[in-house]
This record gives C-alpha cells, structure tokens and sequence, in this order.
C-alpha cells in the first residue's frame, strides 16, 4: 500500500500508519448493491458508489481491477472497516487543473468537451477540470430545441468558450458548438430571392403572424397582414400549423436573419400598390351581394 501526500510524494506505508484524510492507492475488487469492494494493504475497504466519481457512474463494473488514489473517509481499526473516496480526489485535482487552466483560457479557444448534465435550459460541459454551460441556443442553429435530443451525459462535442467570467467567486464560463458548424441561414441564403415564389411548411402561429420552414433550418415569417387581402382576427383563420403553403419573399436580411414573406401575394398574384383597400372590398362586397356582379351605377337626381 502506498500513501499519497496532497503534493504528490508517495510514501511507503503500514496498516497501523493509515489515518483518516490520507489519500491511499487501492485496487477494486467487485462490485456490491452499494458501491465498490477494495482492498488496501491486505485489508478490506468499502467504497459507496456517490463516492466512485464526481457524476453519477451508471456501470460500477468498470472499476473492477483499477486502482486508483482514493481519500480515507471513515477509519475504524476495531471493526476492521475503511470507506474510501475517490471523488473527494478526483475533486482536489480538478480545482488545481482548474486554477492552471483558467490563466490561459481565452474567449474563441476550441476545446473537446464531455457533457456531464442535460437541463432542459442546456447541457453543462467539463474541459478538463473546468465546466461550462452550452445554453440550448447555443446548441445549433435551430431554435427552441430540447437539449436531451441533441446531447447526452458523456458524450463527446467540439465547443468554442464564448465568454469568461471572474467577476464571481465561482467562475462563469459560457460554451457554444453551433459556432464550429455552418450556419444553414447563410448557405440558404444563396438559393432564396427576394420577389420569387417558395414552399414552406408552417411551424408554428403568433398574433402577429406564421413562422414557416423553408428548409435546411431557415424560417421565415408571413405577417398578420400579409396572410389575406382581407382583415382578419388571427392567422389561424388561416393557414394552420403543419400546412404546407406557397408564399413570396418580400426581403431577407441577414443583419437581423429574418425573411419576411407574404401568402396573399403569392395567391392574389398582385403587386402592394395595386392591392384595394381593405375598407373597400368589405363595402363593394355588401354591394355586389345586394344588387348582383354587373355594373354598379348610381348618382343624383
């Protein structure tokens, strides 16, 4: 058995030498309801599986065999029992690793990152002894996505520090990966024109107006009051979510990336200087259900 000093230097060292805080090198046996079977220096330890990792380790079956440095918990030579833990370690040797790393970190570096939580928020992600959260925005390019479909705890991703902050005494460090991919608005850009004619599926509705897919990613929006060349209450009186519709582009701007769209200009086939009134279709339709579709006349005297 050896024990390790909080520097580094291993010593040897006997049964009667062990002392609760010591940080020994022990080897796992098996695996129990509880955590894992070790042995230290000829004697039996026990290791409970909150104390295998610093997040939870879902198959203790690995360990079996390992050895690794572990903190003396619990010491009680007259039941002949010693609880280990290795995540007390793993923890002092990430807040080192951390106080190092965090003197060279820059905002734009690229790191492989181990996703080790998934929040409905986003994903935290570990660099090495330093986490940081991947905000579900910050995940693609999509929007309003669920972070357990993208990401799962230990995965492996490529992420870009996007900001630092010291100002706390826990540091805030913010991670995104959609930097590293293309984003589809720009590439789709390529393909769309202002004053042509797409389809696209409509995703969801606003007071305001429909969101509609184009596809590769990018959405557009057809104003309330480009949906009819009438006035209506809501968009859903309609298109509805899911229905596909041809609309026209009226602009894009990749400023702000939005496309505004127009559904009535594409069915009507008419230009917005040429477009009645809304006030006036709703008075020469009374009229023409009132006396018929020819000729209105009229005057006085």
């Amino acid at each position: 058995m050896f024990v390790l000093s909080r520097k580094g230097a291993v010593q040897k060292a006997t049964w009667d030498a062990l002392e609760r805080g010591q940080v020994v090198e022990a080897k796992c046996s098996g695996t129990n309801k509880g955590g894992l079977e070790m042995e230290v220096a000829g004697h039996k330890a026990f290791m409970p599986a909150g104390q295998v990792a610093i997040h939870h380790l879902p198959d203790l079956d690995i360990m079996i065999g390992q050895k690794m440095a572990c903190e003396v918990i619990e010491l009680d030579r007259r039941a002949n029992r010693i609880v280990l833990s290795r995540k007390k370690v793993l923890y002092a040797e990430r807040e080192a690793a951390k106080e190092e790393m965090l003197e060279t970190l820059n905002a734009g570096d690229t790191f492989d990152a181990t996703i080790t939580s998934v929040q409905p928020y986003g994903a935290f992600a570990d660099i090495g002894g330093i986490e940081g959260l991947i905000h579900k925005s910050e995940m693609t390019w999509e929007r309003d996505i669920d972070p357990s479909k993208f990401v799962k705890i230990g995965d492996i991703v490529k992420i870009q520090i996007l900001d630092i902050d010291l100002t706390n005494e826990q540091p805030k460090i913010a991670f995104g990966m959609k930097q590293l991919i293309e984003d589809p608005f720009v590439s789709s850009m390529a393909t769309i024109e202002v004053g042509e004619t797409v389809t696209g599926t409509v995703t969801r509705l606003a007071d305001f107006g429909a969101f509609v897919d184009l596809g590769s990613g990018t959405e557009g929006l057809v104003h309330i009051s480009e949906l009819a060349d009438h006035r209506i209450k809501s968009p859903k009186d309609v298109v509805k979510e899911q229905q596909v519709i041809t609309v026209k582009v009226l602009s894009v701007d990749p400023a702000t990336r939005r496309i505004a769209l127009s559904l009535k200009q594409a069915v009507g086939n008419y230009d917005s200087e040429d477009a009645p009134l809304r006030e006036e279709d709703n008075a020469m339709r009374k009229l023409r259900e009132k006396f018929g579709n020819g000729p209105l006349k009229g005057g006085i005297g």
